[in-house]
């Protein structure tokens, strides 16, 4: 199917589209995203999965943690992309979600896990 179909796909759920506005703000985690969204590890990386295939998201592993971030190269190739997600922000649950994030991003020891339960 064409690429472009696809993406507009990836827009039309309200799930990634929370993840991407909240990547859209930087770097984060999957324990932010899991925090915020208050979704499941496994439906977060089903989303991201979904994002991923269309190079929308890109990752990076350190330590225990996986880090993604938009690939601002592909929004923008498509500037429909960046207008939409510099909309959304201020609609809700989008707006709540960013106060979430800031809120979350503040605790100290945060995204931490035992070690010794590893």
């Amino acid at each position: 199917m064409n690429k472009f179909v696809e993406m507009i796909k990836i827009f039309s759920d309200e799930t990634r589209l929370r993840i991407l506005n909240i990547l859209f703000q930087g770097e984060h985690c999957n324990c932010d995203l899991e925090e915020v969204l208050n979704i499941s590890q496994s439906n977060i990386s089903k989303h991201l999965k979904k994002i991923m295939l269309l190079d929308l998201v890109s990752s990076r592993k350190s330590s225990y943690w996986t880090y993604y971030k938009i690939n601002k190269e592909n929004f923008d190739k498509h500037p429909f992309m960046n207008e939409l997600m510099k909309e959304i922000q201020y609609l809700e649950p989008f707006k709540s979600d960013l106060i979430k994030l800031k809120k979350y991003k503040s605790i100290p020891g945060r995204c931490q896990i035992n070690l010794k339960e590893v």
